[in-house]
């Protein structure tokens, strides 16, 4: 197989892969019940996963506030 060839197909596998993960995290985020694709079927407990999103919300990735700093650098 020639370099061009190989570099092809590592392309597309990669492509495919990174579909695969963009349509896993669109499904995880949109709470669905049920997901069926061709044979493949999951079922998920929705319920239990909002109550736990509910009670552990995820922080904004923002600073800490400057007046936090200004005393740490204070001491």
């Amino acid at each position: 197989m020639e370099s061009e060839q190989q570099v092809f197909y590592i392309t597309i596998a990669s492509l495919a892969a990174g579909l695969v993960v963009a349509c896993m995290k669109f499904g995880y985020r949109s709470k669905c019940s049920e997901v069926s694709i061709g044979c493949l079927t999951i079922k998920r407990d929705v319920i239990t996963e909002n109550k736990y999103d509910l009670e552990h919300p995820i922080e904004d990735e923002e600073d800490p506030p400057r007046e936090n700093k200004t005393q740490l650098n204070s001491v």
